[in-house]
């Protein structure tokens, strides 16, 4: 008899002598593809809410369930996802997921960037305990489902469906999604939009390290032809926001990470249809394909900073539009804040980043951003890949955000921290620049070897003889390969009286290495 007094269709016995954690494995016996929901006890296994699989005559009981909670809205979730959170002892899930079912008689683990630890006490907690693994949309839509299958076995798993929030993206505008080239970047990159390839309906999945305007950006630098541009942002929740715009306007939003960006080449939905559930806003692009150059939709420092990052007395004059079309790195030294932090050589910074060999759509790790300029310099020439700057001092990182803004850019995110440990949870680097180590350079190179995709750089610089033996040197390890070295001198003409005269400035090494691709986090 089954839970809810009916008589199940298929019934089994539990064999003489079965026992042990998975309540009689290979004792019961029931049809192949047969699971029942039980009600009883064994080995001292709570089973109600367990799952009793059976494949080719092994029998597995599944007690963690993976539950797809929707956008995030109770209006949204299935009866089933409800009751297996009820029948659960361990929820498992993010902040907003734990909030939606919070209650002080279940124990709680939340999903943080410490992903093997929460595996590891999901699969701990699941040998005594029932668990509910709490994901954001439908589990089996890019979500931590290959993770857990992986880590648990697809066997051990019950999985209940939830309405993903590219379901509810094409109801809102009435968009039939079944011919729709899906896409995420979270956690992934804009690389992975390289594969939407002459798609003529695309749906991209976005984050806060790559917003919306982000993956307008990627497009429109490749002269993507598309013609609309939706954005769905905190779907189903009190303060959902849907744009309509082309990708010139796209390109301009800020913020939004949480969002569904659905890029359409030909405009399926009439211009003045309004989406159930949320207002419309209308985001006017600059064109009307939204085809212009990656320099003309840049705001200018006003419209970003709102006229106070380059405040102050003594502040430069903000960069003017002559900047926006320079392809080549070596930006003036007095177009940057300066502030106390220290800042590159215009000479030395340009054969940096000329040894970074940057290419457009790559991601960088930055460490010791100082004044950001190094941080302006390459976020200018990779758009739309993105760079990841580290700084551990406070002021410092304000003034690389605060020249960002000055620049226009918003490719960039400053971590305020010391490396190695402030780069947990950043996706695979093509190109590491060390420029500041804190004197924790050994350990920012070992690590360097995990952050690197294979075939990726490491480009270093030092002023002490120390330093860059101690780079040089553990840069002849088995991880690294086509190791080379330059000492740079600059001399630059002064005046002195009434003549002019060659003033040496101090050397700079610079190391470049890269990687061989045989070490993994």
């Amino acid at each position: 008899m089954r839970p809810d007094g009916n008589r199940p269709a298929h019934r089994g016995r539990l064999a003489e002598g079965g026992s042990g954690p998975a309540a009689g494995r290979a004792g019961l016996h029931l049809r192949p593809g047969i699971a029942l929901t039980l009600e009883l006890s064994a080995a001292g296994l709570a089973l109600k809410g367990c799952v009793i699989i059976v494949r080719k005559g092994m029998v597995a009981v599944a007690c963690v369930t993976v539950v797809g909670i929707g956008p995030g809205s109770r209006d949204y979730l299935l009866p089933a996802a409800l009751e297996a959170v009820k029948e659960a002892d361990v929820l498992v899930g993010g902040r907003n997921a734990l909030a939606l079912f919070a209650s002080p008689e279940k124990e709680q683990r939340l999903l943080d960037r410490n992903l093997e630890g929460a595996l590891d006490y999901i699969a701990a907690a699941a040998k005594k305990k029932r668990v509910a693994v709490l994901l954001s949309g439908d589990p089996c839509f890019f979500s931590l489902l290959p993770r857990l299958r992986e880590r648990l076995g697809p066997e051990n798993l019950r999985v209940i469906p939830g309405i993903s929030s590219v379901q509810l993206a094409c109801a809102r505008i009435g968009l039939p999604w079944h011919d729709l080239r899906f896409v995420s970047v979270h956690g992934r990159g804009l690389e992975q939009l390289e594969s939407v390839g002459d798609a003529g309906k695309v749906a991209v999945l976005t984050e806060e390290r790559y917003p919306p305007a982000a993956v307008c950006r990627f497009f429109m630098e490749r002269g993507a032809g598309f013609a609309a541009v939706w954005v769905f942002t905190d779907l189903g929740l009190p303060g959902e926001l849907i744009t309509r715009t082309d990708l010139s306007g796209g390109a301009r939003l800020k913020g939004r990470g949480n969002s569904v960006v659905i890029l359409l080449r030909d405009e399926d939905v009439f211009p003045g249809f309004q989406a159930e559930g949320g207002a419309v806003s209308e985001e006017p692009g600059c064109s009307p394909a939204g085809g212009e150059r990656i320099a003309d939709y840049m705001a200018s420092p006003d419209d970003r900073t709102g006229g106070t990052a380059a405040s102050g007395s003594g502040s430069p004059a903000a960069p003017g539009r002559e900047w926006a079309d320079v392809v080549t790195p070596g930006l003036p030294e007095d177009l940057f804040l300066r502030g106390e932090a220290p800042i590159s050589q215009e000479e030395v910074r340009a054969l940096v980043l000329c040894k970074a060999g940057l290419r457009r759509g790559m991601v960088v790790y930055e460490i010791g951003a100082g004044t950001g300029s190094w941080t302006v310099e390459v976020a200018r020439l990779i758009a739309p890949g993105f760079v990841w700057a580290v700084e551990r001092d406070p002021v410092a990182a304000g003034l690389v955000r605060s020249n960002l803004k000055r620049f226009g850019l918003s490719n960039a995110a400053v971590v305020e921290g010391e490396a190695p440990a402030a780069c947990a949870g950043f996706p695979k680097a093509d190109c590491v620049l060390v420029g500041g180590s804190g004197g924790k350079l050994q350990m920012i190179i070992a690590a360097a070897e995990s952050w690197l995709r294979p075939g990726g750089c490491l480009v270093l610089s030092a002023v002490t003889p120390d330093t860059f033996s101690t780079a040089w040197q553990q840069l002849q390890g088995e991880g690294w390969e086509r190791q080379e070295a330059v000492l740079l001198n600059l001399a630059r003409v002064v005046p002195r009286g009434s003549a002019r005269i060659w003033q040496g400035e101090n050397p700079v090494f610079l190391l470049r290495a890269f990687s061989t691709g045989g070490k993994e986090e």
